[in-house]
Order: C-alpha cells, then structure tokens, then sequence
C-alpha cells in the first residue's frame, strides 16, 4: 500500500474510532440538552452535552487586513444610531474623547516652551489633567483600538510630557521591583500613566518602564499614593484606583507583550542589552501573567483580564505548561471570556473569545477520552485534569464522579475500574496510554465557532473585523477543522482530535504599521534602525518627521 493511501486509511480508521464513541450510557451524567441560550452548553464542561442537533458552521469571509485605519473610523462614525451596537457606541465615545482631546491641545496652544515639563507644573494645569484622564479613559473604552495622530502623542509644545520619565532609566522585572522616583502622588499617578499610554510604537521599552515604576508605588503602598486624593479635584472625581490599576496592567500587557513578539523591541537606546533579565522572554511573560491576574481582580466583570490569561497559556515555550494541560486551561478561560463578553455586551470578546474557544476544543481542551475495554465495548471518559486520589476521598470505581459514556452498564463499570486505578497509581492525567484517542466534540466547536462568527458579522458592519482576525491565533485551526482539513471530519458527534494540546512554539501573530496602525503580518523594517515597522512606503515617508530623531543605525 502506498504512502499516501496507508495514511488516509489511517485517518478513516480514527474518524471511525471516534465516530462510534457516542454517549448510549452515561451512569454519572445524562447529558443535559442545550437551551436556547448560544453558551449554555459551555457552562456543562465537566458533562457530556447533548448533541442530537449540529448546527451548520458559518463561514464568513475574512477581513480585509490592508484597509485604511481612517476609511475604518469614518464608516464607524457613519453607522446611524438606531444600527449602532454597544460596541460601536463604545468605539464612537472613545473616538469623541480623542476629538476633545485635539481641542484641549489646540486652546492650549503653544502654552508650554519645551516637550518636556516638569510634572509639579503639569499638576496645576486643569486643562492638561482633563487631557490624561481623557487619554486614559479612551485607551480603556476602547481596549487600545483608537485611530489618531500619532504626532500627538509623543510629546510636543501643545501636549508636552512630564520630564521626570526620563528619570526612570531601568526596567526591572515586576518581582524585582523598586521604585525609581522618591514621590509619586495619585495626580502624578496619573499624569504618568496616560505619558505611559502615549509613549507606544515604537517606544514600548520607554512605556513599559513607565508602568513598572507605578506598579512598584502602588504595590509599596506609600502614604504619598492615596487615590481618594482625586476626588478633590473636578477632572479626576469619576477614576478610582481600581479603575488606574486596571488601566496600569492593560498597558503593561500591551507593551510586555510588543517586546515579547519582537525582539528589536528591547533595545531603544545603545546602552540597552538584550541579556537584561526583565527583557527575557520568560520574564515578560511573568509581567503579563501578573497583569492580567490583576485585571481579573479590579475589574472582574471584564473579560479582557481572562483574555489575556489564555494568551499567556498559550506560550507553552517559555510558561513552562504541559501542552496538553495547557489547552484545558485556554479553553476554560475562553469559555469564562465568553459568558463575560456575553454580559458586557463586548462583540470584540466575543468573537475573540469564541475563536480561540473553538480552537481550545479542537486541540483538546474538553479531555473526552475514548478506548475499549476489556469487554470489547468503546467507552468515552471526561478526565478531570484536577482531580487527585486523595481529593476524591480514595474512592473506588461506585463513588468515583467521573462522566463515562459506555453502551453498556458493564462497559461502564470496566471504565471506572481503569480510571479509578489510574487515580490510585497518580498516573499523569495528559499520559495517554495504548489504544488511548483524544475526542473532540464536533457539535460544541460549530456552536462556540458560530457564536463568534454571529458577533464577528457584526463588526464587519463597520469594517472591524479585522481586529478579531489579527488579535487571534485559532481562526486557522478551527475553520479548518470544521471544514475538513484536518483530515475527514465529517460533521459527527464526535471527531478525533487532529492535534493534542499547543505546539511549542511562540506566537509570532500579526502587528499594527507603525505609523497608521494597520495590523498585517509582512510589515518592512526601516532599513536603517530595524526596529519600527511600515505597511507601505508611504507610511515610512509619513513617519520620517518624527522617526528621525529616534532612527539610530542598527550597528
């Protein structure tokens, strides 16, 4: 038999294997049918979900990834109200609040002399506290998917920067962490935080010090840093310190993550090593880590905090994860990102989250098990990955609360002889033993798959779908798992798993052009610094201005 033969008889035997496991006698749990709610059935991880009814995959097209970022905010801001979702309305507020901005800047004038200004005189200027709070409640609203001018926002006479930044010259992992300035009060605070947010591409290292220096003032709890302080004052009254703090740790992930996807990143200035500890990759992503869990804590009804946690256990290179274990940990975290986007009315979690759900179950992130036993009879097993002898109270194959789907009472009662010894033996939960397939149910990706298209579809309204297919790493996966590529996965109840948990690779994704924002993957480099990142010519030409005085050779 041929190669390419041998190969496709192979997958035939798998789809078959897989195909034949469904669920005729589940002993511990019925398998609850899905209401009409679209994420009911994710809230059932931990049973076997009905799935008598498969719905039929949508397949939108795919974005345009080389729109114009202008064309994009201009056909956002020509949606009539009544066709206008949360999200739109979201992304029109954060767009008004850039627009006051440019007005604060152009009454202001040429108020101050130089770009950069000490901070103790940017604190008495009402007008310039109005413009930070605007700056970072904009970036919030619209979780850094603004379109603005960049000129704007590195510091200039109309809008200068507070001269202490230059001040913190060292950038020090998040656990090794001391401040740099002697004084950081709750205006400071803020003040620094929207220079943090200015200071982006392709500035991250600059910023992400920035942020390090008041996460170390707000971790020491000095008597100096006291948010309730802003209540006195009518342009900070409505910010808290866990709306900052929350706003602190998204920038972090921001510009952490930016340096850990490029290494050029890391060094601004010739004396800037790449051997520093807080720019190694494992250390970065300790930083996003530790960011995103507190996100979770300040604002937990957020799903940009869980987002951020999948991504981190996603890079199973460097967080030192199993790669299966990982997988059901991203997809518990994209299923809770879900129920959250849901709540929030967030189409961009939505179709994110449900992506990247899809992709969690097809590489095995709901651990369905199929083998037979000693019967002869295939059986199914819903693994816990937590569960340990001593948590279940060493009980035998009767007590043990484990979903096993057999044909057979017997088959079912072999099952949980096997699984109960596997938990006495403390055998690894990801070990998969001979004769042993990784399951995916097939009807639970289309449904999580089209939930994110649904929400997908509507951003599309306004041509912002693009954000969806550049900030996922799953799209591929589980479109081509639903369509097929994976080898012959006809839409059954159950398929085998084409790939068991996250290969060991780092996510290399697509990143915005320097200049106008546009998110593609085969950016150019500026031939002389190789750092900052151009779409077009055009662009780079746009950008020299400014670029030039930051453009060092790379030698």
């Amino acid at each position: 038999m041929g190669r390419k033969n041998k190969a496709k008889t192979n997958r035939r035997v798998g789809a078959a294997t897989a195909a034949a496991l469904e669920v005729t006698h589940n002993p511990v749990s019925s398998g609850n049918a899905v209401d009409g709610d679209d994420l009911a059935f994710l809230k059932q991880r931990r049973q076997f979900v009905d799935g008598s009814s498969c719905e039929t995959p949508l397949y939108p097209r795919k974005p345009n990834m080389s729109l114009d970022p202008l064309a994009m905010q201009q056909k956002l801001l020509a949606l009539p109200p009544k066709k206008r979702s949360a999200t739109a309305e979201r992304l029109i507020q954060a767009n008004k609040m850039m627009m006051d901005i440019d007005k604060l800047q152009e009454e202001r004038g040429e108020h101050y002399d130089d770009r950069y200004v000490d901070i103790n005189i940017l604190k008495s200027d009402p007008s310039y506290i109005q413009e930070c709070v605007l700056w970072i409640k904009a970036f919030v609203s619209s979780d850094f998917r603004l379109v603005y001018n960049s000129t704007s926002t590195c510091g200039s006479k109309y809008s200068p920067l507070p001269s202490c930044w230059s001040h913190i010259t060292k950038l020090r992992p998040l656990t090794d962490n001391e401040p740099q300035l002697m004084r950081v009060d709750a205006m400071s605070f803020v003040i620094l935080l929207a220079a943090a947010m200015r200071l982006g591409v392709p500035q991250e290292r600059f910023s992400l010090q920035i942020v390090h220096e008041l996460h170390a003032h707000a971790e020491m709890k000095y008597d100096c840093l006291d948010f309730d302080d802003l209540k006195s004052h009518e342009e900070t009254r409505d910010l808290d310190e866990s709306y900052l703090r929350f706003a602190l740790a998204w920038v972090g992930i921001k510009r952490a993550r930016a340096m850990y996807r490029n290494e050029e990143k890391r060094t601004m200035l010739p004396f800037h090593r790449k051997d520093d500890v807080a720019t190694q990759s494992k250390s970065l992503l300790q930083s996003i880590e530790i960011f995103a869990k507190e996100q979770c804590q300040y604002n937990p009804d957020s799903p940009v905090g869980l987002w951020n946690l999948g991504w981190f256990t996603t890079q199973v290179k460097h967080n030192e994860k199993q790669p299966w274990a990982a997988a059901v940990e991203f997809y518990n975290l994209m299923a809770d990102c879900c129920m959250l986007a849901d709540k929030a009315d967030d189409d961009f979690y939505r179709a994110e989250a449900g992506v990247e759900a899809a992709m969690g179950l097809v590489l095995g992130g709901k651990p369905i098990v199929g083998y037979s036993v000693k019967s002869g009879a295939k059986v199914q097993v819903l693994r816990d990955f937590d569960l340990t002898w001593e948590a279940c109270g060493g009980s035998d194959a009767d007590g043990l609360n484990m979903p096993i789907g057999a044909p057979t009472p017997v088959a079912a009662r072999e099952a949980g002889v096997k699984e109960t010894n596997r938990l006495r033996e403390k055998v690894e939960p990801t070990l998969l033993e001979p004769g042993e397939t990784v399951i995916v149910p097939h009807w639970e990706v289309s449904r999580v798959w089209n939930f994110a298209m649904k929400a997908f579809s509507r951003l599309e309204i306004f041509d912002h779908g693009q954000y969806v297919y550049g900030e996922t790493i799953g799209w591929e996966i589980g479109e081509g798992f639903l369509k097929g590529k994976c080898g012959p996965l006809a839409p059954n109840r159950y398929n085998t798993c084409p790939q068991v948990g996250f290969k060991n690779t780092r996510d290399k994704g697509s990143f915005p052009c320097d200049f106008c924002g546009t998110v593609q993957s085969n950016l150019q480099r500026c031939a002389r610094c190789k750092k900052t990142q151009y779409c077009s010519r055009d662009c780079q030409k746009n950008a020299w201005k400014t670029h030039k005085r930051v453009c060092v050779a790379a030698n």
